[in-house]
């Protein structure tokens, strides 16, 4: 899949939240309109700021996830009209800004983002231990 940057937009968390488009043609006059928002969390900072990541290491946590842990959305339709796909990419970027950046923005989600992203790898890695 091919990605084209867009556009980056500094958080008042100290994060940076990435555009790409994600668009194809199919054919014709007809394409898929994709968008990717993409944010990279470094492990580190963001530990530092949440109290329920302390009863975890961070050692613990950057063995199991790596340096950084990535928070990506994709928003996407599907055979539009060439004439419209620019708009429309536009729209779904302007969408995705507005009903998302306050919360992407505040201070505790790099933490609990992290959270969420080791507990689901330890559910995963338990259910894959027991089959």
């Amino acid at each position: 899949m091919e990605q084209t940057f867009i556009k980056s937009i500094e958080l008042s968390n100290g994060l940076k939240l990435d555009f790409y488009d994600i668009s194809r043609k199919l054919a014709g006059d007809r394409w898929y309109v994709g968008l990717i928002a993409r944010i990279d969390i470094p492990l580190i900072d963001s530990l530092l700021t949440n109290q329920h990541l302390s009863h975890y290491s961070v050692e613990e946590i950057s063995n199991t996830l790596g340096e950084s842990v990535r928070f990506q959305q994709k928003r996407e339709r599907h055979y539009i009209d060439e004439r419209e796909k620019d708009d429309l990419l536009k729209d779904l970027m302007d969408s995705f800004i507005k009903r998302t950046l306050n919360y992407l923005s505040l201070p505790d989600f790099p933490g609990k983002y992290i959270l969420k992203e080791f507990q689901t790898y330890r559910k995963q890695k338990t259910w894959y231990q027991n089959v």
